[in-house]
């Protein structure tokens, strides 16, 4: 009888849980040699996430980055340099569906919810019209302000980039073989193995339901956009949450994506953009920057890349 293929694998699973880690519960999956060695990678990982939260968090008034974000100084770190950087490089080739500048837009949104009343077409084009450029620009390394940076919004990159991050320094401790790190749905594999990863049924966005489908997968992140949770409620209707920048409205053709790519970071950034823009326009983008891509329709259709076919071939019976 073929033995299981993980039995093969070198090390022993060590799991742990944090809660009130960037804002969501941080799940650990560490294959060691020994327990120490997995307390390391655990100790690792968890300490640069608090550390990268801490400078790049938006909840926290005197974080690094809420101070710059305000113009309290003009002086920011290597962290928020690079983030920033990943989201002008993002925003300009995705032609805007990804955009950092959208505050203002999801605030309107949520003064809707409040009052009851829609917001005119009119206005939420001039919303959109107004924060279509982005008020920054990274050269050489260096951040140049060039107008109000106080609704920018990393959410939608920020948290998967550190999750790389920890997941790298778990991942480099002596005697680890891999590491699985999950943050509140932003997955990330490294090292030997495959992983199997459950996506969220958007029609049934429940806990105790079983998942759409699975997917199997080695080295890589894994992230999921969904309007399934978390909507607009004006009056008696609902929208997603999820925004097209280009237009200020909620979008209405997708209602969720989930990406495959080399890390988090990238699979963040690519869920909204397969959100955002038509179904075709997504895969295709998805197609040019090597990402597997699965987008659920608003009547239910599954549609994705031949990326995403081929993932689930080759590790249709691992796991």
């Amino acid at each position: 009888m073929a033995g299981n293929p993980a039995d093969a694998l070198p090390g022993g699973l060590y799991r742990s849980v944090h809660d009130q880690l960037l804002g969501t519960r941080v799940s650990l999956r560490v294959r060691a040699d020994n327990e120490a060695a997995a307390d390391a990678a655990e100790a690792a990982a968890i300490d640069e996430m608090d550390r990268l939260e801490g400078i790049l968090t938006a909840f926290r008034p005197n974080s690094e980055w809420s101070r710059w974000r305000r113009g309290k100084t003009d002086a920011v770190g290597v962290e928020i340099t690079r983030v920033l950087e990943l989201a002008q490089y993002w925003h300009a080739r995705s032609d805007g569906a990804f955009h950092p500048n959208s505050g203002r837009l999801m605030a309107r949104w949520r003064q809707a919810e409040r009052s009851g009343a829609l917001p005119a077409d009119d206005e939420l084009a001039a919303l959109a019209d107004d924060a279509a450029a982005l008020p920054y620009t990274v050269d050489d390394g260096v951040v140049h302000r060039l107008g109000d940076c106080s609704q920018l919004d990393l959410h939608a990159i920020a948290k998967g980039w550190i999750v790389d991050q920890g997941a790298a320094r778990a991942a480099a401790t002596p005697g680890v073989h891999s590491v699985l790190l999950n943050a509140g749905g932003d997955l990330l594999h490294r090292g030997v193995g495959i992983v199997t990863a459950g996506i969220e049924d958007p029609a049934r966005p429940f806990d105790n339901i079983a998942p759409l489908t699975r997917i199997a997968f080695g080295e890589g992140g894994l992230a999921t956009s969904s309007g399934a949770r978390r909507g607009i409620r004006v009056g008696d209707e609902t929208r997603t949450h999820v925004l097209d920048p280009r237009t200020g409205r909620p979008v209405v053709e997708v209602l969720a994506a989930s990406a495959l790519a080399p890390d988090a970071a990238t699979a963040d950034v690519a869920a909204t953009v397969l959100s955002v823009l038509p179904v075709a326009d997504g895969l295709r983008f998805a197609d040019r920057h090597g990402i597997a891509a699965l987008v659920v329709t608003a009547d239910g259709t599954r549609r994705t890349n031949a990326a995403w076919a081929e993932v689930a071939r080759v590790n249709r019976r691992s796991g």
